[in-house]
């Protein structure tokens, strides 16, 4: 019998070190470029809703109000919503007479990301705050209550004036589902005194009862 020509065994090991180099300079890439969204100063509990509709994340301009009635603005923090940011603390500095200085009109546009809440005459000293004293800062909320004083429109006035009149592409409410109608009332009262008359409403997702039509063209789609 002739005998079978043994094939033989090489080495199954693999260097593995440049690939492990390449993984690390990709992890630490995307470390670095990657922006995380700050938390939000204001907690609310959205009402609920069926709408499958991804929140916007460009040019927007939100009011956020908590079960208690604290309202908020906040801005997002692309470059075309931080500019106006900016344009919105040099105007209400010029009309309300506060003299911000350049450094404070810096750290609004960085506040605004999270959340502003305090009457306009008391904004100076929040932006004289750092980082750490920001957020563990108790807001008062911008004052809602009275409709002759209600210092939202002074801000969504300030907004406007600096844009010459052009609302941002997404103009969102954030409120509460436990939030008293006056403070509600009083909120889009200052929308329509500024020619604001449709924006979109965040809620929190559900699911969409079974047998309605809004079910039946949701799974026609899939």
């Amino acid at each position: 019998m002739s005998k079978l020509n043994k094939i033989p065994r090489k080495s199954t090991w693999v260097d593995m070190t440049a690939f492990v180099d390449v993984s690390f300079l990709i992890l630490s890439f995307f470390m670095l470029a990657t922006k995380f969204k700050p938390p939000e100063i204001v907690q609310v509990q959205n009402p609920k809703s069926v709408s499958s509709e991804n929140q916007p994340e460009n040019d927007v301009f939100k009011v956020s109000f908590d079960k208690d009635g604290k309202v908020f603005i906040s801005f997002s923090p692309d470059k075309e919503a931080q500019d106006k940011a900016q344009q919105t603390a040099e105007v209400l500095s010029r009309q309300k007479g506060l003299n911000l200085t350049p450094a404070q009109i810096s750290t609004f546009k960085k506040f605004s990301i999270g959340g502003i809440g305090v009457p306009v005459e008391k904004l100076p000293g929040l932006l004289n705050l750092t980082d750490d004293e920001f957020k563990n800062f108790k807001q008062p909320g911008i004052p809602v209550q009275d409709s002759l004083n209600n210092q939202l429109n002074d801000y969504i006035n300030a907004l406007l004036t600096a844009t010459g009149g052009r609302k941002p592409e997404n103009v969102m409410l954030n409120g509460d589902n436990g939030t008293k109608y006056p403070y509600f009332k009083n909120v889009l009262a200052a929308f329509k005194k500024n020619g604001i008359f449709s924006f979109k409403l965040i809620t929190a997702l559900e699911g969409i009862p079974e047998g309605t039509p809004l079910y039946k063209t949701h799974n026609t789609k899939k």
